[in-house]
């Protein structure tokens, strides 16, 4: 028989535990989510706006001393930037790392400095930048094995082309035939996988991730690793913030361009002792400036001009 007074229990009893998760839920992200809370924060202290010179999210980031104090409370930060944080120096309008700038060749003649700096991770919870590192990680290990392998290789066929070079001259020479010793020609150097086509093959990857997903700029996840990799939402800012993870396991040093703008975004790389730009929306990497700067973009190198040199596993999660 239709129990009513049951079915009714039933239907409370899920609304009220599905509340609690749901309302946890809400609250954990917003904890674990400083960028949702402090990207739009205030810059204004009785009265005066300091956004030219304050950043609330940047001198979050900073400072652990803060976070522990304040938390994302935008109020007490920016009250602790106008009486403490300008008079101690604090740093507030850009991220800081551990305060060593790069100083590398720029195109022909130039040099330029990139900075070495504290990436922000654009609001993942503590879980999902786990997955998302766990994947970049793939990602960066089997591109760093298989570089290995092949410049392994390369190394292995020319040292067997130098010991048959050595020994023809150690015949001709006993055979009392004068002959001058060949001089290496760069012809005769060791062709190993160069920093910028790895680089390159790494930003086709994050590409092939994003293109799974859909472009937005809406909602939450679409800025972060954790949003390219699996959430399936992505945008310049998160696709750059994916490669950079890739990139932080690969060894390679980078720098996020025009971060927290509505500009284009790529990673500023040094790649080969030289600056150079890695950008997975085109699935490029390239010496010098990116094209948005003025780079010339005959100098790229394209994801597909390097496919056929790696044989890489990477884990797409569906």
């Amino acid at each position: 028989m239709f129990n009513l007074k049951k079915v009714c229990l039933g239907i409370l009893t899920f609304l009220l535990i599905f509340g609690v998760f749901h309302s946890g839920s809400i609250d954990s992200f917003a904890k674990d989510d400083p960028y949702s809370a402090l990207a739009k924060a205030t810059t204004v202290y009785n009265g005066v706006d300091y956004k030219n010179e304050y950043n609330p999210l940047f001198y979050y980031l900073n400072y652990e001393d803060l976070r522990q104090a304040f938390g994302t409370d935008a109020n007490k930060l920016i009250e602790h930037w106008v009486i403490f944080g300008k008079k101690e120096k604090r740093v507030a309008n850009r991220l800081i790392g551990d305060s060593v700038d790069y100083v590398v060749p720029s195109g022909k003649e130039s040099v330029v400095i990139v900075q070495k700096t504290t990436h922000d991770n654009g609001g993942m919870t503590y879980a999902e930048e786990i997955q998302a590192r766990s994947i970049a990680k793939q990602i960066a290990d089997n591109i760093n094995r298989i570089v290995a392998e092949i410049d392994a290789k390369a190394q292995a066929e020319y040292d067997e082309k130098q010991a048959e070079k050595a020994a023809k001259e150690a015949a001709k020479a006993s055979k009392g035939s004068s002959s001058k010793s060949s001089k290496s020609s760069k012809k005769d150097e060791v062709k190993k996988i160069t920093d910028v086509e790895k680089v390159a093959y790494a930003a086709g990857v994050v590409k092939a991730y994003c293109d799974l997903g859909t472009y937005t700029t809406e909602g939450r996840i679409y800025r972060t690793a954790y949003g390219v990799f699996i959430g399936r939402e992505y945008s310049c800012a998160g696709s750059t913030r994916a490669l950079g993870l890739v990139l932080d396991y690969m060894g390679i040093t980078w720098y996020h361009k025009n971060i927290n703008t509505w500009a284009d975004q790529w990673c500023q790389v040094i790649v080969d002792g030289q600056e150079g730009f890695a950008d997975p929306i085109i699935a490029s990497a390239g010496y010098g400036k990116h094209p948005s700067e003025g780079g010339n973009t005959k100098d790229s190198v394209s994801y597909a001009s390097v496919r056929k040199k790696f044989d890489v596993y990477t884990p797409i999660i569906r």
